[in-house]
């Protein structure tokens, strides 16, 4: 949900993907929220927003992102590689036709993509 990443994030997407738009659910540490699964209504929150993305604006991949200074997921570059790669596997069990990336946004706003 941090400003800070929102541009960086849509520009690398829209390259990645070759698309002119990119739908954003933005919720404070989406990473971790996928990856723990601990407040079941969030979850299928994000995951209903994911269907409409995907059904009504025909998404062609889904990215999980976590960054430098998060206040939501306040954990290390470490932790949060893993809650990232964590929430793709989560998301992967809905979406196994779609593409699940996880990108990382340094405290230089720069996105890279995470390996499962």
């Amino acid at each position: 949900m941090d400003g800070r990443v929102q541009l960086p994030v849509i520009k690398y997407l829209q390259e990645r993907f070759n698309v002119d738009y990119v739908d954003s659910i933005t919720e404070p540490g989406p990473n971790l929220i996928l990856a723990q699964q601990k407040n079941i209504d969030i979850v299928e929150s994000i995951f209903n927003r994911i269907k409409i993305s995907v059904d009504h604006h025909g998404s062609v991949g889904i990215a999980v992102a976590g960054h430098y200074s998060c206040a939501g997921n306040p954990a290390t570059k470490e932790e949060q590689t893993v809650h990232t790669l964590d929430a793709i596997r989560y998301i992967k069990r809905r979406y196994s036709d779609l593409e699940v990336i996880g990108l990382w946004v340094d405290e230089n706003w720069k996105v890279s993509e995470l390996s499962l």
